[in-house]
């Protein structure tokens, strides 16, 4: 059984060539993270558990089982300028991970504890992206959206597992994958 005090994510993942890709662009930034994870949509993070991870992983298994695979498109980069100083991949179709997010974060109600958020990084907050990289600093951040201006990112992809990712020493290993079957 995992230990309570350690913080988990829930992700959804990519095919190797996307992800290798991804990983490339963010070798860059990587000066600027603090934790190490593959590039993923989060879901749900970082939270640790109220009770028991046995509990989490059942709730998370029911909603792979209603869940449909879906495909998603990953257009263009954007930025968030709200002093996270963030670069990531923009999801054009985002319609299908808002729905997962939302089932997630209702079937997980009362299991997880948030941390971090404070309850923040919820339904009415939640925007699915891909981290390219984040707290870059003001100076570096305007040659960052100079470079990227002319770069265009274009991948489709199948998301077909939930991925539940565990927090060790700045690095994230996964350590479940649901898969989906709705």
């Amino acid at each position: 059984m995992a230990k309570k005090d350690r913080t988990y994510a829930i992700v959804l993942t990519f095919s190797e060539d996307i992800e290798n890709v991804l990983s490339k662009m963010r070798r860059d930034f990587q000066r600027y993270i603090d934790h190490f994870i593959v590039p993923h949509i989060t879901l749900v993070y970082p939270f640790t558990p109220v009770f028991s991870m046995y509990q989490i992983y059942d709730e998370l298994g029911k909603v792979a089982k209603r869940t449909s695979p879906f495909d998603i498109t990953l257009k263009g980069i954007k930025y968030f300028d709200n002093g996270n100083n963030v670069a990531y991949a923009a999801i054009k179709n985002r319609q299908p991970v808002k729905k997962l997010h939302t089932d997630i974060v209702k079937s997980l109600d009362g299991y997880i504890k948030e941390t971090e958020t404070d309850g923040k990084f919820n339904l009415d907050n939640y925007i699915p992206h891909v981290t390219i990289g984040s707290h870059i600093p003001d100076k570096v951040f305007k040659n960052i959206k100079l470079r990227f201006s002319k770069y265009k990112l274009y991948f489709e992809d199948e998301i077909t597992f939930i991925n539940l990712f565990v927090e060790n020493k700045g690095v994230w290993e996964r350590t479940r994958v649901f898969e989906m079957a709705g």
